[in-house]
Protein backbone atom coordinates (compact mmCIF):
# COMPACT_ATOMS: atom_id res chain seq x y z
CA UNK A 1 0.00 0.00 0.00
CA UNK A 2 0.77 3.02 -0.63
CA UNK A 3 2.05 6.29 1.43
CA UNK A 4 -1.37 8.05 -0.38
CA UNK A 5 -3.52 5.09 0.68
CA UNK A 6 -3.15 5.60 4.51
CA UNK A 7 -3.16 9.38 3.70
CA UNK A 8 -6.80 8.86 2.62
CA UNK A 9 -7.35 6.55 5.35
CA UNK A 10 -6.90 9.04 7.57
CA UNK A 11 -8.19 11.52 6.39
CA UNK A 12 -11.68 9.37 6.27
CA UNK A 13 -10.72 8.35 9.93
CA UNK A 14 -10.58 12.16 11.42
CA UNK A 15 -13.73 13.07 9.28
CA UNK A 16 -15.63 10.08 10.81
CA UNK A 17 -14.28 11.05 14.23
CA UNK A 18 -15.74 14.59 13.88
CA UNK A 19 -19.06 13.68 12.46
CA UNK A 20 -19.19 11.47 15.79
CA UNK A 21 -18.10 14.53 18.17
CA UNK A 22 -20.80 16.72 16.59
CA UNK A 23 -23.76 14.70 16.04
CA UNK A 24 -24.64 14.54 19.96
CA UNK A 25 -25.06 18.71 19.58
CA UNK A 26 -26.62 18.73 16.35
CA UNK A 27 -29.12 16.34 17.85
CA UNK A 28 -29.32 18.40 21.20
CA UNK A 29 -29.54 21.60 19.09
CA UNK A 30 -32.56 19.99 16.92
CA UNK A 31 -34.34 19.01 19.53
CA UNK A 32 -34.18 22.65 21.45
CA UNK A 33 -35.37 24.76 18.48
CA UNK A 34 -38.14 22.15 17.64
CA UNK A 35 -38.99 22.61 21.29
CA UNK A 36 -38.85 26.39 21.14
CA UNK A 37 -41.27 26.48 18.29
CA UNK A 38 -43.92 24.30 20.10
CA UNK A 39 -43.48 26.53 23.34
CA UNK A 40 -43.99 29.37 20.93
CA UNK A 41 -47.28 27.92 19.45
CA UNK A 42 -48.06 27.29 23.16
CA UNK A 43 -47.79 30.97 24.49
CA UNK A 44 -49.26 32.22 21.30
CA UNK A 45 -52.48 30.53 21.89
CA UNK A 46 -52.53 30.98 25.78
CA UNK A 47 -50.85 34.34 26.13
CA UNK A 48 -54.07 36.42 25.00
CA UNK A 49 -55.86 34.50 27.28
CA UNK A 50 -53.37 35.72 30.51
CA UNK A 51 -52.98 39.17 29.50
CA UNK A 52 -56.70 39.12 29.79
CA UNK A 53 -56.92 38.15 32.71
CA UNK A 54 -54.21 40.43 34.19
CA UNK A 55 -55.84 43.41 32.50
CA UNK A 56 -59.20 42.18 34.97
CA UNK A 57 -57.14 42.04 37.70
CA UNK A 58 -55.51 45.59 37.36
CA UNK A 59 -59.05 47.11 36.79
CA UNK A 60 -60.55 45.23 39.60
CA UNK A 61 -57.54 46.53 41.63
CA UNK A 62 -57.34 49.96 40.87
CA UNK A 63 -61.27 50.59 41.42
CA UNK A 64 -61.15 48.59 45.01
CA UNK A 65 -58.25 50.94 45.32
CA UNK A 66 -60.05 54.02 44.34
CA UNK A 67 -62.67 53.29 46.29
CA UNK A 68 -60.33 52.79 49.54
CA UNK A 69 -58.32 55.84 49.45
CA UNK A 70 -61.11 58.36 48.09
CA UNK A 71 -62.55 58.54 51.55
CA UNK A 72 -59.07 59.27 52.82
CA UNK A 73 -58.87 61.31 50.12
CA UNK A 74 -62.16 63.50 51.19
CA UNK A 75 -60.95 63.75 54.76
CA UNK A 76 -57.81 65.11 53.59
CA UNK A 77 -58.94 67.73 51.51
CA UNK A 78 -61.74 69.08 53.91
CA UNK A 79 -58.75 69.18 56.67
CA UNK A 80 -57.19 71.51 54.08
CA UNK A 81 -59.90 73.47 53.51
CA UNK A 82 -60.80 73.64 57.27
CA UNK A 83 -57.36 74.61 57.86
CA UNK A 84 -56.67 77.43 54.87
CA UNK A 85 -60.04 78.56 56.57
CA UNK A 86 -58.84 78.50 60.08
CA UNK A 87 -55.63 80.50 58.60
CA UNK A 88 -57.46 83.21 57.29
CA UNK A 89 -59.85 83.69 59.90
CA UNK A 90 -56.77 84.37 62.35
CA UNK A 91 -54.82 86.50 59.43
CA UNK A 92 -58.00 88.83 59.49
CA UNK A 93 -58.40 88.73 63.30
CA UNK A 94 -54.35 89.73 63.74
CA UNK A 95 -53.91 92.37 61.61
Amino acid sequence: MDLGVWRDISLMWLVFLTFIAVLPVGIVLFFAIKAMRRLRQITKLYLPVAQDKARLVATRSEEISQKIAEPVIKTYAKTAQVNTIAKSIRRRNGT
